[in-house]
């Protein structure tokens, strides 16, 4: 994202698709591409977590919140932020589970997370950029 000429590419077209038309790139091909990427993680990840149980309707309800929680806690951006993030949520999910029941420990986690999310909206990082519409 960062390194590569495609990731330059995925960038320019996700922040001004116009300009980045002009400038010569087939925004076309890099939503395809983008697209494909996207459709080969969700695959790999459906069956890292076809591993660890039944596979039904409701198969990735259990981890979606915890998911979203470690993405916003995080901070939006970077992969190593949203991991930080989920050993963050997932050590005090486990710390507060060997004092309270499961369901009581994840309504703390939850509530410690709106509170600081309360005193820092952007999350644990946040990424330096430009804003030229300020």
């Amino acid at each position: 994202m960062y390194k590569s000429n495609f990731g330059k590419r995925m960038r320019a077209v996700m922040q001004n698709r116009t300009m980045a038309k002009y400038m010569g790139i087939n925004s076309r091909k890099v939503d395809n591409i983008t697209f494909a990427i996207g459709l080969g993680l969700t695959g790999i990840a459906g069956c890292l977590v076809a591993l660890l149980g039944s596979i039904d309707s409701t198969v990735g309800q259990s981890y979606i919140v915890n998911s979203f929680m470690a993405v916003v806690l995080g901070g939006v951006g970077k992969l190593l932020d949203t991991a930080i993030g989920s050993v963050i949520i997932g050590s005090a999910s486990i710390f507060t589970e060997n004092y309270t029941s499961s369901t009581i420990a994840k309504a703390i986690v939850l509530l410690i997370v709106i509170i600081f999310l309360q005193k820092r909206p952007q999350g644990l990082f946040v990424i330096k950029s430009r804003n030229l519409d300020e």
